[in-house]
């Protein structure tokens, strides 16, 4: 069954989200009530504002879609969980334990039906933090608006503008051949009491386009000083990615040389020995820095990516992820990226346990849980840059792009003598593994789940394949 008819079960329930208790009980909410809004915001609207946008971001870091304390609540926390979500159903991860797996469901796309709570899951994190941006755009006379006023304007619109944009690739297919279908309702105020149905995925993407250009005019001039908070920048590169899924491609190039100029390449030593937990690296332009108070422990991003450390995903969990069998050997001997991954044939020690061959070594983990998660970097915009080039016929410019990128990348590079949207591709599952991008990529370039095939190390229980026209 496909993932959109759940969009029926939610509309005829007639509660476009339900909040629902946080699952574990020292979860800190934020957001500030809409009564408390209007009371406060003549009297204090900078102190008023500032709390709601906080409540934004804490639920886009640790806020669950699932309201459980077991598995499925902490499989689900913050935007993080929906990076691995994406992850597990694609081709790039593999699942060690097979049907054994908690992500097993989700990594041969049974629970796209609309029976399963995990179709219910980005539906719930997403509205909920649509509805939070909301309630600070509703209050504020942005005519009037003052300058710290619109730099928290433009956050709360960049995030708003993001939320549809994930909802309307989960919930309906992409945007190519796909403008005049229905895909999800748009909520553009708090003061929304009732569904007024689906808009078209054109009308929905117009939106989104709309409300991250206001984000980007909005944040200028903004300085984050910890890159937890959303910048010009980082807005521009949620844009980029937004018209890489639109097939805007030169307008994907132009977004995303402009949201990388602040930041630089990781050299060929830096991309083995950087730990992609760390926010304060040089090619990191958003993420999230956990504290001891608002990390979430076995629900954390490093529980399900941390090989070394004591959560699921780890040696003290055993439910470890893979880089594909194919994916990993299309990767060749001199490019660094290759010692991100345990080789076939061998394991690494750690204690008395062993990660095994195929698993990344590219999230250690950080004592005390406190992994970080990177949520955009400048290797990105790289990809998307020179894609976007491609794709609108500049090749000798996403050349150029790509040299830049793969002598970081790959020792004694040699350029090949053209470049397909293939290959960039490949550059980017290897370059992004685990960081979020695989399943979105699936569905924008339409690409065939392939796990049976000669060589696989994928399970036998999950080595199916699965045509792309049957994801939605």
């Amino acid at each position: 069954m496909k993932i959109t008819k759940y969009l029926a079960i939610l509309l005829m329930g007639g509660s476009m989200v339900s909040c629902g208790e946080d699952f574990l009980n020292d979860m800190d909410s934020s957001t500030v009530t809409p009564d408390q809004i209007n009371d406060q915001a003549n009297k204090d609207p900078d102190k008023v504002l500032s709390s709601q946008l906080k409540g934004c971001y804490t639920s886009w870091n640790i806020r669950t879609g699932i309201s459980s304390n077991d598995i499925n609540g902490h499989m689900s926390v913050g935007f993080g969980g929906i990076m691995t979500l994406s992850d597990v159903m694609s081709n790039d991860i593999s699942l060690a334990l097979g049907s054994g797996d908690p992500w097993h469901f989700d990594h041969v796309l049974d629970y796209n039906a609309e029976q399963y709570v995990r179709a219910r899951w980005p539906w719930n994190f997403f509205y909920s933090l649509i509805k939070s941006a909301n309630e600070l755009i509703d209050v504020v006379d942005e005519d009037k608006a003052n300058e710290t006023i619109r730099h928290m304007l433009g956050q709360a619109y960049a995030f708003r503008g993001i939320g549809h944009a994930y909802l309307a690739q989960f919930y309906q297919k992409t945007y190519i051949d796909s403008k005049d279908l229905p895909c999800v309702p748009l909520r553009l105020s708090k003061k929304e009491t009732s569904i007024t149905g689906r808009a078209s995925v054109e009308k929905v993407y117009e939106q989104i386009e709309a409300d991250l250009l206001k984000a980007i005019d909005y944040l200028d001039g903004f300085r984050h000083t910890d890159k937890q908070s959303i910048n010009k920048s980082v807005a521009q590169g949620l844009l980029s990615r937004v018209y890489l899924v639109m097939n805007r491609w030169a307008d994907a190039a132009a977004m995303a040389h402009d949201a990388r100029q602040d930041y630089f390449l990781n050299d060929l030593q830096e991309a083995t020995e950087w730990n992609y937990q760390d926010v304060d690296n040089h090619e990191v332009m958003w993420g999230f820095i956990p504290t001891e108070s608002t990390t979430r422990i076995f629900a954390s991003w490093a529980s399900w990516h941390s090989t070394d450390g004591p959560g699921y995903a780890g040696v003290g969990g055993g439910a470890f992820q893979l880089i594909d069998a194919a994916l990993y050997n299309s990767i060749p001997h001199n490019d660094v990226r290759k010692q991100l991954f345990v080789a076939p044939g061998q394991t690494v020690p750690v204690g008395n346990n062993e990660i095994p061959e195929y698993a990344n070594l590219k999230f250690p983990f950080v004592s005390q849980w406190l992994g970080q998660v990177v949520y955009m970097r400048a290797s990105e915009m790289y990809l998307n840059e020179a894609e976007g080039l491609l794709m609108s016929g500049n090749a000798p410019g996403a050349a150029d792009v790509m040299k830049e990128f793969m002598t970081n990348r790959v020792e004694n590079w040699t350029a090949p003598a053209a470049w397909t949207q293939a290959d960039i591709y490949n550059q980017r599952r290897i370059e992004l593994w685990g960081e979020g991008f695989s399943y979105f990529d699936h569905c924008r370039l339409k690409q065939d789940m392939v796990r049976s095939y000669e060589g696989t190390n994928e399970p036998l229980s999950t080595q199916v394949n699965i045509p792309y026209s049957s994801y939605l």
